[in-house]
């Protein structure tokens, strides 16, 4: 494990590490040992004293130089590298002090990454504010130490780093630590990598643990590890007696609950114990201890020749590489036997990352590379041989370095060829069809017949610039910019009526289910469907036309051609389309010269789960386009109005300053998530069914679920003994994690949704029942075992064959509101479609939908295991949804969850009323200003366009203008405002869009 927190006392952080027991039990060193580039260059080596350590620390150095001498200076940073319990146990209890040295070796090694990557000072040549520049050189302090705060075994390093670091030019300056803080992450990869391999040297076998590249010793037993894992079960403890859940409240419970660090009068007698302790569960490492120096033997040293079994371990890597499929990334065939296993390995390592990476992203840190590629664990796999391979792709072009803006050059973003390629064809295929579209009704007719079809609606000028472009322009793709409530609905319907009466066909796409049903129209008791229009997803459109497209010729395409004739499509929620799927609609409207190609969508909103938010790129190059920017599901609510608007330009703490002047924010420091619960489960019946409670991500989500059931059940709103039914929640592996031994987990569930021929395994549901030391997987149907190397899935299938699962037990009541997590084509319910249970039994589960409709889920139904909850939904599930009032659940310690794109969703959702529940409110504003929640794009990291402006450190208050209000506008605000609150309202004008005077 690894972690970071600032040093802030010079004196303090003296005497801390002084005097503690350093590096083994035995030796009661009183001193640590000097490291960094820095430290060399100011003669500090060898043992720390800390006289001198303090100096350091306050800024002092050897020669006189003083630097950073600035009022409120921090001293340094501390990096504390631990090791997992079991290498502690097997050091200490086991008694193998061969580990100490090797976790000292992989600190040493990973402060040496460090230091290369991410030690900056600040210049300031071109900017009064500065910027950063690459120093490569540290001055820091390693104290090993040995138990943890419950005086249990707890090997760990403190890597004091002094905020000092030393230019190209030879002066000191300032460090500059925002890359240390901003890749924590990628700096425990480096470590785990390095200490996983220093351990296997050692000749202990590795299992994966945990997030992150957590591993364990393969070998010694849970319950040891817990055993001697007081620290933790004292923070469990506590948090289950406060009824505590969220990340933020553990946290608190972890300071609260520590004590002073304890001095040890007996180290000799605390060994002991802790021995005692473990043959009390009859375990003593020593049989492990003497298995892994056995197999170190067999290991070669570096520069001879090993053993029988380890040249052969060598000679199986190396013909892994003509059994692997081909990789355009790496090495492979028969080119592999002349490689080193380690090389190999390390290139596949790379190439895996970069597709794991590309399936969600089109421009990628370096860093990250570096983190996904160590954190698959391969065996041998360490950070020099990642980061040299990353330079020979670049050198190659098969990563592309993107544009640097830093006075030192420094490049951070890459992307890929292939990305560069698939955003470069969208805007040819959009330029392509320009002039090519089909003019449904000309200028002298479309606004009557517009007329005619809204059946009574006015059309705002928004709704009306859109419907008057798809109707009437010449241009095959034209894209509409829609604000949150825009009305996009009523436009398509009335777009979709006025094509009709002309002969020509409206399609609507979608890439979600429940967008789709959404846009057919509500449900009727009879099975059809309101006001709405035909549609399906983009998946299946593509899946049907695609190939026929790529064709070109032939009777089916010919065929296909004629069931497009006089169609147009639009494209709803465009914002979630990938790049992918944007080119391959744009090629099939290409081909089969379709009538119209039009996106619709938000590019503020939520982006593609996918690479690409190609909907935004095509805005930025120019492509046609109308906008509708007023917001009318909102009109009726000013204040509701106001944050929408300030939302969906970016000011997300402005918004909330707002909310929270009228008394529409709630903080919980303990447990927020439980307190939306008990807000939801405190209104009426009535309000419960005009109120949503949406989440910023879903484990909020199964949290607030599990707690609104347990108050209906206490309430008896719920009834009966239910029906017990083991639902699957995907793990949200990519395609390239499946490829990979340390994704997989004993007792999840694989399930192959296709026939995955190059691993012999056919559709079908099969239980991960273990994973061996090459990292193959074995699983089990029911009636038989297979193995496979998940190696040998093809890299380069784009299908999404295969998904991975945790079992997650649930108990269903008569009266529980549910949802279905995945579509049944059986009985024709759409994802994320709601239903009432009727009837919970030992038989099955009764349901009713909206549309009236009732059916009965047998107990061996596989569409239980896909049902969940529906008391909450995330945002991603929440996107183009609107209720009356809304519980919005955001933490401040979501940093991939809480952005502004998140909180634009849940701002926007509800026509009269907002509460947001968070843990810290001015924690939240800070998080939310300075996360965008932007996707990347390779035109953009390359300096070919300028997609989404770089946010501000963070947004003052001050940087936002005034709203020039109607005398009754202000009148109907500051009804609602607090008779303490402050006059002025952190608004923007009219210029950010709000219209509201």
């Amino acid at each position: 494990m690894h972690s970071i927190a600032p040093v802030r006392s010079s004196g303090g952080a003296a005497t801390y590490f002084a005097k503690d027991n350093y590096y083994t039990a035995e030796e009661n060193a009183e001193k640590g040992v000097w490291g960094g580039a820095g430290a060399r260059d100011l003669g500090l080596e060898g043992m720390v004293d800390k006289d001198m350590f303090e100096a350091v620390l306050n800024g002092h150095l050897p020669g006189g130089e003083k630097v950073g001498q600035i009022e409120g200076r921090r001293a340094g940073l501390d990096l504390t590298f631990s090791m997992p319990k079991s290498a502690s146990v097997m050091a200490y209890v086991a008694g193998d002090d061969r580990i100490l040295g090797a976790n000292m070796r992989a600190v040493e090694k990973t402060m040496s990454f460090v230091e290369r990557s991410y030690a900056e000072a600040r210049n300031y040549d071109r900017n009064r504010n500065g910027e950063p520049v690459k120093t490569g050189k540290l001055v820091y302090a390693l104290f090993p130490h040995d138990t943890s705060r419950a005086l249990d075994p707890q090997g760990h390093i403190h890597a004091v780093v002094a905020n000092v670091t030393r230019l190209v030019n030879g002066s000191w300056k300032a460090l500059w630590n925002g890359e240390i803080w901003k890749n924590n992450t990628v700096i425990g990869q480096v470590y785990h990598a390095a200490l996983r391999a220093e351990l296997q040297r050692l000749g202990y076998e590795t299992e994966a643990a945990g997030k992150h590249g957590g591993f364990e010793i393969k070998g010694v037993p849970k319950e040891v590890r817990d055993q001697f894992s007081k620290r933790q079960q004292v923070i469990d403890d506590k948090a289950r007696e406060l009824g505590i859940r969220s990340p933020q409240g553990r946290d608190q419970v972890v300071i609260n609950t520590r004590d002073d660090k304890r001095v040890v009068e007996d180290r000799g007698a605390l060994v002991a114990s802790w021995k005692d302790r473990a043959q009390a569960l009859g375990f003593d490492g020593a049989a492990l201890q003497r298995a892994a120096r056995e197999a170190a033997q067999d290991s070669p040293a570096p520069g001879r020749v090993g053993s029988a079994a380890a040249t052969m371990a060598d000679l199986i890597d190396r013909l892994g590489g003509l059994l692997r499929p081909s990789d355009p990334l790496a090495v492979s065939g028969a080119a592999a036997l002349f490689l080193p296993a380690e090389t190999i390995k390390a290139q596949h390592a790379v190439a895996s990352a970069v597709r794991h990476l590309s399936e969600r992203e089109a421009a990628f840190s370096q860093g990250e590379i570096i983190k996904t590629a160590l954190g698959f664990q391969i065996k041998g796999v360490e950070v020099e041989r990642v980061t040299k391979r990353i330079t020979e792709l670049i050198g190659t072009g098969r990563l592309i370095p993107g544009q640097s803006d830093r006075a030192d050059g420094h490049v951070d973003l890459v992307t890929t060829p292939a990305a560069l390629a698939m955003e470069q064809a969208i805007l040819e295929h959009i330029d392509a069809g320009k002039g090519q579209g089909r003019v449904i009704l000309s200028a002298d007719k479309v606004l009557d017949r517009l007329q005619e079809a809204a059946g009574g609606r006015q059309l705002n000028a928004g709704q009306t610039a859109a419907a008057v472009m798809i109707l009437s322009s010449s241009d095959r793709s034209t894209l509409i910019q829609g604000v949150a409530g825009a009305g996009k609905s009523t436009m398509i319907n009335a777009v979709a009526r006025a094509a009709d009466a002309e002969g020509v066909r409206v399609l609507g796409l979608a890439f979600q289910n429940k967008m789709v049903a959404d846009l057919r129209g509500p449900a009727q008791p009879d099975g059809g469907r309101g006001e709405g229009i035909e549609a399906q997803t983009i998946a299946s459109f593509i899946g049907r036309y695609g190939g026929l497209a790529s064709r070109g010729s032939g009777a089916k395409f010919v065929a296909a051609r004629a069931e497009l004739k006089n169609t147009v499509l639009l494209i709803d929620e465009s914002s979630m389309v990938s790049s992918r799927d944007m080119l391959r609609l744009s090629e099939i409207a290409n081909a089969f010269a379709i009538d119209g190609l039009h996106f619709i969508g938000d590019r503020q909103q939520l982006s593609a789960i996918e690479q690409g938010k190609s909907f935004a790129v095509a805005q930025a190059a120019g492509a046609p386009m109308a906008r509708m920017d007023e917001n009318i599901r909102q009109r009726n609510s000013p204040l509701l109005l106001a944050v929408a608007g300030l939302s969906n330009e970016g000011f997300a703490a402005q918004a909330l300053d707002l909310l929270a002047a009228h008394g529409r924010v709630i903080e919980d420091g303990t447990d927020h998530v439980a307190k939306a619960a008990e807000i939801w489960l405190g209104l009426s019946p009535e309000a419960r069914e005009r109120t949503a409670i949406f989440t910023a991500g879903r484990d909020d989500r199964a949290q607030i679920n599990q707690l609104v059931q347990a108050g209906l059940l206490k309430e008896g709103q719920l009834s009966g003994e239910g029906h017990q039914v083991t639902t699957l929640q995907s793990v949200n592996a990519s395609r390239e994690e499946l490829r990979h031994g340390s994704t997989y987990r004993a007792g999840q569930i694989f399930e192959v949704r296709r026939a995955v021929a190059e691993i012999g395994l056919a559709k079908g549901n099969y239980t991960v029942t273990g994973i061996d030391q090459r990292g193959r997987v074995s699983l089990n149907d029911g009636r038989k075992t297979f193995k496979f190397d998940p190696q040998r899935i093809d890299p380069q299938n784009r299908h999404d064959r295969m998904v991975l699962s945790e079992r997650v037990a649930l108990r269903l009541h008569n009266g529980e509101t549910i949802l279905w997590r995945e579509r049944d084509s059986a009985r024709g319910v759409e994802k994320s479609t709601y239903a009432k249970v009727l009837k919970a039994d030992g038989d099955g589960v009764t349901v009713e939908l909206a549309d009236k409709r009732q059916f009965t889920l047998a107990s061996r139904d596989p569409m239980l295991a896909k049902l969940d909850l529906g008391y909450a939904l995330n945002a991603h599930m929440a996107q183009g949804m609107t209720k009356p009032e809304s519980i919005e659940v955001i933490g401040s310690y979501q940093r991939n969850l809480a952005t502004q794109r998140t909180q634009n969703v849940l701002n926007t959702r509800a026509t009269d009323d907002i509460k947001v529940v968070t843990d810290n409110l001015d924690r939240l504003k800070t998080q939310l200003d300075r996360t965008p929640g932007n996707k990347t794009s390779a035109l953009e990291a390359l300096g070919h366009l300028a997609v989404d402006p770089k946010p501000a450190d963070q947004i003052r208050k001050s940087d936002v203008p005034p709203l020039a209000m109607s005398p009754e506008l202000l009148a109907k605000i500051e009804a609602l405002r607090p008779a303490a609150a402050p006059r002025a309202l952190p608004v923007p004008e009219k210029k950010l869009g709000l219209d509201l005077m």
